[in-house]
C-alpha cells in the first residue's frame, strides 16, 4: 500500500498530546517542524541500517568512471552491503593498507567516498565496468508539510514520529515531566518497531548453514539519536 503520511499529519497527532500545545506557537509548522519530521524520520532509518541494513535499502550501478577515476558512492547510500559485477558475481572490499587482502578477487578499496581497483588481475576495470553498489538507503525528503514522507516507510510505526516530534514540543516548551513522560512511551513504540525489523522476514536459507548478520557495535551510541535519551538497548551485546 503506497505511503500517505504528510507531516502536517504528523504533527496534528503531535499535538493531540497535550493541551498545551499551542499548533504554530511553540515551533513553526513549514520550516522548524518540517526540518524535525526529517531529522526523525533519518534516525530511525539509521537506527534500522544497523538492525536489519536490507529493508529500507536498494541498489544503483554506478557506471564506469574512465581511465583510473573512481567509482563514486551513491547518493544517499547510509549503509553499503555488497558491490557486484556487472554479471552479479561478488566485489570484495579490501583496506587501502592491504590492498593484496583478497588477491585471487575482485576487488576494490575506498577512499572518502570513491572506490578504486585493488590491483588484482580480476579487478574491475574503470575504463569499462560497471559496479551495482547495494546499500541501506536514506529517506527521501518531504518538500512541504503536505507531501508525503519516504515510500518505503512503515506506517504501522507512525507513532514513532508522533511521539518525538510531541516530545521535541514538549522540551522546547520546557515541559520536563511532559519529555520523560513521551520518552516512556517513544521506547515502547521503539521495542516494537526493532523487533519488526529484526523478524520482518525469516527462514531465509543460504549455502553455508548459518545467518550473515550486518550488526556491528556502534562508536555513537544510537540511545543519544533520540530526544530525552533511551533505555532500549540498541545495540547487540550492549550492556
Amino acid at each position: 500500500m503506497a505511503v500517505t503520511t504528510t507531516p502536517k499529519a504528523l504533527m496534528e497527532y503531535a499535538y493531540a498530546y497535550s493541551m498545551k500545545n499551542n499548533p504554530g506557537q511553540i515551533a513553526t509548522e513549514s520550516t522548524e517542524l518540517l526540518q524535525l519530521v526529517i531529522r526523525t524520520i533519518r534516525k530511525f532509518y539509521s537506527i534500522a541500517a544497523r538492525v536489519n541494513p536490507i529493508y529500507f535499502a536498494e541498489s544503483a550501478v554506478v557506471t564506469a568512471p574512465g581511465g583510473v577515476a573512481p567509482w563514486v558512492r551513491p547518493e544517499g547510500a547510509e549503509s553499503i552491503f555488497r558491490l557486484e559485477t556487472s554479471g552479479g558475481s561478488e566485489i570484495v572490499l579490501v583496506p587501502h593498507f592491504d590492498r593484496e587482502a583478497e588477491s585471487g578477487l575482485a576487488a576494490v578499496y575506498q577512499m572518502g567516498k570513491s572506490f578504486y581497483e585493488a590491483g588484482n588481475a580480476s579487478d574491475p576495470d574503470p575504463t569499462t565496468d560497471s559496479i551495482r553498489f547495494w546499500y541501506s538507503r536514506r529517506p527521501d525528503d518531504p518538500a512541504t508539510i503536505t507531501s508525503t514522507i519516504d515510500s518505503q516507510w512503515e506506517e504501522a510505526h507512525n507513532v514513532l514520529l508522533i511521539l518525538e516530534i510531541a516530545a521535541y514540543l514538549a522540551l522546547k516548551d520546557k515541559r520536563t515531566e511532559e519529555v520523560q513522560f513521551l520518552a516512556a512511551q517513544r521506547d515502547e513504540a521503539l521495542r516494537l518497531f526493532i523487533m519488526f525489523l529484526e523478524h520482518e522476514t525469516v527462514g531465509v536459507r543460504n549455502r553455508w548453514g548459518h545467518i550473515r548478520t550486518f550488526n556491528t557495535q556502534s562508536l555513537v551510541p544510537l540511545n543519544d539519536l533520540l530526544i530525552g535519551g533511551t533505555t532500549v538497548k540498541l545495540e547487540r551485546g550492549a550492556s
